[in-house]
């Protein structure tokens, strides 16, 4: 049984990071300027209290993430130039990372967002961070069109001892330490 990342870890992770920095600067470096990034994270406004948790997460693991929220170039009102910017980061940005809650069948870009980054072929540079309350808590993570990514789990690569963040894609059975796969 596959064991998901809880909001409680995702938590500790960004409550050992805000003893040196504050959750202001945390918001702030997930990257004011995309040519830096190397994750565009998508995520529904809804989980927008857990974004610096999972920034700090990612960025422990050596990630460098965008999200749209800092984007100055983005309109102050969403319309036409923001589905035009984001497909253009999205395009731009090696890694797509989907941060996937209860609360994430209700947004309206998500969909779009991964269909994009999918359309364009980056298929193996895909990945979903499912995160619940509970750790065994993933039917619904594969509800739909979710199960055909790989997914940011706890395990092992085959052949290794030590049990951290992997991307593991199912069909092929196959687990990358997420720190290696950020920068494949």
């Amino acid at each position: 049984m596959k064991r998901i990342i809880t909001f409680e870890e995702l938590k500790q992770f960004s409550n050992f990071r805000k003893i040196y920095e504050s959750s202001e600067h945390l918001m702030k470096t997930a990257m004011e300027s995309a040519s830096y990034a190397n994750v565009f994270l998508s995520h529904s406004s809804k989980d927008k209290d857990k974004l610096v948790d999972v920034i700090s997460f990612l960025e422990s693991y050596g990630a460098e993430v965008y999200i749209d929220k800092n984007d100055k170039d983005l309109p102050k009102i969403t319309n036409y130039n923001t589905a035009k910017i984001l497909k253009e980061r999205i395009n731009s940005i090696p890694k797509f990372i989907l941060f996937v809650t209860p609360n994430s069948k209700d947004s309206r870009w998500i969909p779009w967002e991964l269909g994009l980054a999918d359309g364009i072929g980056k298929y193996k540079n895909i990945a979903i961070l499912p995160a619940s309350n509970y750790q065994y808590d993933s039917n619904w993570t594969e509800q739909e069109y979710l199960g055909l990514y790989q997914q940011i789990i706890w395990g092992k690569p085959d052949n290794e001892d030590i049990e951290d963040l992997v991307v593991f894609d199912r069909f092929n059975n196959k687990k990358v330490y997420l720190r290696e796969w950020l920068y494949e």
